[in-house]
């Protein structure tokens, strides 16, 4: 029993030694601060150290400091054992002057040995007036009308006036505010017409600064970032996004029951809608005239073709590879095409992407897969792949051209090479049948009868006539019916609705796997909306929440129905500015819902 003990103890020893992390030392404060505002500057390390010496901080006052926490913790997972320390020094300043410091990196000795902080810049901000939380304060508990347009507003700008078709336009919203925000009731953006709209993740936090706007000091937060991809040349309107806010206000007057103190009831949430102003912009077409090779990349790009083999047998796959790498607009692209020869069997080229949304654009690279598969031996030469994108801060379009592909393909048996043929008289069917097409002559006994001893005049017969001529009629007058019900468009939408609808939760699914958030809510919302659309013959533009649900109440659809799916759109919509919110369960059970939701909503839609 002791060995055993003293065995584990080992373990747990070695162990420990062999995870320690590297010392880790590093500085955070506030990035901007109010004049005479309080502040904490934390310094945290991994392990234990002594002779902590701060930079020179003779613009600061140092109020109380240093507050010494420890903490620690241990993880056992699948037999790796992992520690970790944290031993935090924290100091409370206060700088009365206003303007931009930089605050030199600490040191800390650690086992013998210095190690360095990272450096801080904090910017001073003139507090006019009082502290700006104090004020908001004392105007939100004088009455909702204390507080006017100009305590709280938004703007919405872009990085560029002037763009071409394709290239990054980034639109930065920002929050502008003198009283104390509660929180985000509901967020109204733009249909964002005849343009591409890519999320910038930034964090799921707010980070707050102060700025001077008209002479009055705002709490400045940026809220999101969007980069568009225009679709269409000409001059753009990109109409104002509007936020509602919930505003927790005080509210004076006298109580009439000793439950109104008990239960804090002075206090009521007020709300409060402000718009952005409209953006203009000018989309630029591409220059004329244009190549033939190009396919919509946008960018500065690159481009790589590799081949999985170069020496193979008659039948065996090959697969071609051509990756695009670089900075553009990746996911509106369209795969370069090849020349090859028609000695191959060619196949759609699969498409697997890899990038990231920066404000430049889509940053990384995209995949396009090709399969070919040749049926006759001999030794091909692919023509180089071309492929052409337009460089906006050129201005001009760029072409690329690959190496040529040799590709040496050994003969198989006659039957593989089917030697009897043609490429150009055969298709993929016609090949599994070369050197197949003679059959046996039967044998065995037959009995045989004298004309017209059996077919002629006999029921049989007539019936071979009367038949036809009535399937002829079936067909005809299935036909006339067939092609009246696809006259009428908005009939033919109503009833592929549910199966398009179907089709694209599919296809949520598949994204629901990769554990892509983003596309999974966009594809729900996407697969709603149009089934929506094709049922109350409304196009998509013109649809809103309140509307469909407006509609399909006066169609007969129930309170049940109707608030299950305004909920599951509700939800999509919000976990599209709530990253954190997409767990898997949570989005399984979502995906269950809006397909059950569906269903009973096309049983008791009205024709």
């Amino acid at each position: 029993m002791r060995h055993s003990i003293l065995f584990t103890l080992l373990i747990l020893f070695f162990s420990s030694s062999l995870f320690a992390e590297d010392v880790e030392f590093t500085a955070q404060a506030k990035s901007a601060v109010l004049s005479g505002e309080k502040f904490q500057l934390i310094y945290s390390v991994n392990e234990e150290g002594e002779d902590l010496r701060l930079p020179q901080l003779n613009d600061f006052t140092v109020l109380m400091g240093p507050s010494r926490m420890t903490s620690s913790s241990t993880q056992i997972i699948n037999g790796k054992i992992t520690r970790s320390k944290e031993f935090t020094y924290t100091y409370i300043l206060k700088c009365d002057k206003p303007g931009k410091y930089t605050l030199a990196p600490a040191q800390i000795t650690v086992d013998g040995e210095k190690y360095e902080s990272n450096s801080l810049s904090i910017e001073v901000v003139k507090n006019e007036g009082g502290n700006t939380t104090q004020q908001s304060q004392s105007q939100q508990e004088s009455g909702s009308n204390s507080f006017s347009k100009d305590d709280l507003f938004i703007t919405v700008t872009n990085n560029k006036s002037s763009i071409y078709q394709g290239e990054p336009l980034v639109l930065t919203t920002k929050i502008y505010t003198r009283i104390n925000l509660d929180n985000i009731s509901d967020i109204k953006h733009p249909d964002y017409r005849n343009f591409i709209v890519q999320d910038i993740e930034d964090g799921n936090n707010i980070q707050w600064t102060y700025e001077f706007v008209n002479n009055k000091q705002y709490r400045v937060g940026t809220l999101e970032r969007k980069v568009l991809y225009a679709q269409k040349s000409g001059p753009q309107t990109i109409e104002p996004t509007e936020i509602e806010f919930l505003i927790k206000q005080r509210i004076s007057r006298r109580s009439t029951s000793i439950f109104d103190d008990f239960f804090d009831n002075n206090y009521r949430m007020v709300k409060k809608r402000v718009k952005s102003k409209s953006i203009n912009v000018n989309v630029k077409p591409f220059p004329s005239p244009r190549p033939k090779s190009f396919s919509g990349a946008v960018g500065d790009l690159s481009m790589k073709v590799t081949c999985s083999q170069n020496k193979v047998k008659v039948n065996d796959g090959i697969t071609i590879k051509a990756v695009i790498s670089g900075t553009g607009n990746h996911k509106l692209m369209s795969a370069p095409e090849f020349n090859f020869s028609t000695d191959f069997d060619t196949f759609d080229p699969t498409n697997k992407n890899n990038f990231t949304n920066t404000v430049s654009g889509m940053k990384g690279s995209n995949t396009f897969e090709y399969l070919i598969i040749p049926r006759f031996g001999g030794n091909y030469t692919i023509d180089p792949l071309v492929f052409t994108y337009f460089n906006p801060k050129s201005g001009k379009f760029v072409t690329i051209k690959s190496d040529p592909i040799v590709i040496e393909v050994e003969k198989g048996t006659e039957e593989q090479n089917g030697s009897t043929y043609t490429p150009s008289s055969i298709n993929r069917e016609d090949v599994q049948f070369i050197g197949k097409d003679i059959r046996f002559i039967k044998t065995d006994k037959t009995n045989l009868k004298e004309r017209g001893t059996f077919l002629f005049g006999s029921l049989i017969f007539y019936l071979g006539y009367i038949i036809p001529v009535i399937l002829f009629i079936i067909a005809y007058i299935l036909n006339k019916k067939k092609i009246h019900e696809n006259a009428n468009i908005h009939l033919v939408k109503n009833k592929k609705a549910n199966k398009m609808a179907t089709k694209r939760l599919k296809k949520s699914s598949t994204y629901l796997k990769e554990n892509n958030h983003e596309a999974f809510y966009e594809e729900v919302l996407k697969a709603l909306y149009t089934y929506l659309s094709d049922k109350l013959f409304l196009p998509v533009s013109e649809l809103s929440k309140e509307k469909a649900a407006d509609l399909i109440t006066k169609r007969g659809v129930s309170e049940e129905v109707k608030n299950e799916l305004l909920e599951v759109l509700d939800t999509c919509e919000f976990a599209r500015f709530s990253p954190a919110s997409g767990e898997t369960e949570q989005m399984d059970k979502l995906y269950n819902k809006a397909l059950n939701n569906i269903s009973k909503l096309d049983n008791q839609i009205k024709k």
